[in-house]
């Protein structure tokens, strides 16, 4: 007998391998779920001061998953954001009730994983569709990594579909046996990952609407889809409560103005962070693939294939692609390559980074950031161009086109 595991789940494992079936009739699953309540074992490291209240369960994370997770890698419409710490405080309410109809998700966050790290609708802020009636799916934009996340345009690492790193640390027995949720949606309800190891533990075809039923119990709870496009939920049938709250700052550039990077067609291969103390370098190579760039005045290319790295100290040292501001001459989208290295820390050495060729010329108004909002980075901060104080607000950062 596997230590820690109860001979009657070791029964109904067997009954599920002989009977793919008797896991669900009709919607409803034949066994309980696992419950969490404050038991630390079914959060991860990530997740800490876990405590009960009246309410429910509270807890607080820094939004990153484990260290071992290849954050960023596979994406290939990045936004040049970087996953950097947040303060979220996360609250699950004990009263999580059933709603008279289902209220459709939007897009943003739609819940809270098991590491603290918030999920997300799939959808990105991109146009929405006239034929289909949707937004871009954000796996098929391309901007999600190979654990079906990414950093969005508050720095904030969340999940666009069902997190496959996350659900592959917990593990079969979680998953499949214990039935321990992945996540919590924001009316409360668990979300599970039951057939993602187990093709006999499928109750795709028994979930209603919005990717839910109920466990044995009359414990209602969401399924994660499985297979592509690996949706998490698809609506809430709860009444949506407050969840999180967070409390982070945006990145700067040299003149005071927060940092809102452009969509290019970077391909990333690797992102890492070193840090010195409280300093931290954020760098991510890959290779820029078919996007248009100004080199100068009136001197626009397109790059077919080149590897490089963009990476962000402070607001002293940073090399990113901006968008300028539109003009009829640039004849489409197009970016420039702005790098500051005027104070850049002792430990970080950007010479020993492939970068880019970077724009030289007429300071440059971006698109985002005003007229006043940086440019090239060839001339001085204005008077008056210091930080205004950091936004603080209820949940995630309002999610922006790509986040």
């Amino acid at each position: 007998m596997r230590p820690g595991i109860p001979f009657a789940l070791i029964l109904v494992a067997a009954a599920i391998v002989v009977a793919p079936r008797a896991l669900a009739d009709g919607g409803r699953l034949n066994v309980p779920i696992g419950t969490c309540g404050c038991d630390g074992a079914c959060f991860t490291a990530e997740v800490s001061d876990l405590r009960c209240t009246l309410r429910g369960v509270e807890f607080r994370s820094h939004g990153l998953p484990a260290p071992s997770n290849p954050l960023m890698r596979g994406i290939t419409g990045s936004n040049q954001q970087y996953p950097r710490p947040h303060a979220y405080e996360i609250s699950i309410p004990a009263d999580a009730e059933r709603a008279a109809r289902p209220t459709a998700t939007q897009p943003g966050a739609v819940g809270i994983a098991v590491n603290g790290v918030p999920l997300f609708d799939p959808s990105t802020q991109g146009p929405i569709d006239h034929g289909t009636g949707q937004r871009p799916h954000a796996l098929d934009e391309g901007e999600l990594d190979v654990c079906g996340g990414h950093a969005g345009r508050g720095d904030d690492y969340h999940y666009h579909i069902a997190p496959k790193c996350l659900i592959e640390d917990l593990g079969e027995d979680r998953i499949e046996r214990q039935r321990q949720p992945i996540g919590f949606a924001n009316d409360g309800f668990p979300i599970l990952a039951l057939g993602w190891f187990d093709p006999a533990n499928d109750i795709e075809a028994r979930l209603d609407r919005c990717r839910g039923m109920t466990d044995s119990q009359g414990q209602y709870f969401y399924n994660v889809k499985t297979t592509a496009k690996w949706n998490i939920l698809d609506c809430y049938a709860g009444r949506l409560r407050h969840i999180s709250r967070d409390h982070w700052q945006a990145r700067r550039d040299r003149t005071g103005r927060e940092i809102v990077g452009a969509k290019v067609r970077f391909h990333i291969d690797n992102y890492r962070a070193v840090r010195d103390g409280r300093s931290v370098c954020h760098i991510m190579e890959g290779t820029l693939v078919n996007q248009r760039v100004l080199d100068g005045p009136g001197q626009m290319r397109t790059v077919r294939s080149r590897p490089g790295a963009i990476f962000y100290c402070s607001p002293k040292c940073y090399a990113e692609f901006f968008e300028p501001k539109p003009d009829p001459k640039y004849r489409g989208p197009i970016v420039f390559y702005d790098v500051i290295t005027e104070a850049c820390p002792s430990f970080f050495d950007p010479s020993q980074l492939a970068l880019f060729n970077p724009y030289v010329g007429p300071p440059l108004a971006r698109k985002h950031a005003g007229a006043s909002g940086g440019g090239s980075g060839n001339r001085p901060p204005r008077p008056g161009d210091g930080p205004p104080p950091p936004r603080r607000g209820a949940g995630p950062p309002p999610p922006r086109p790509g986040g």
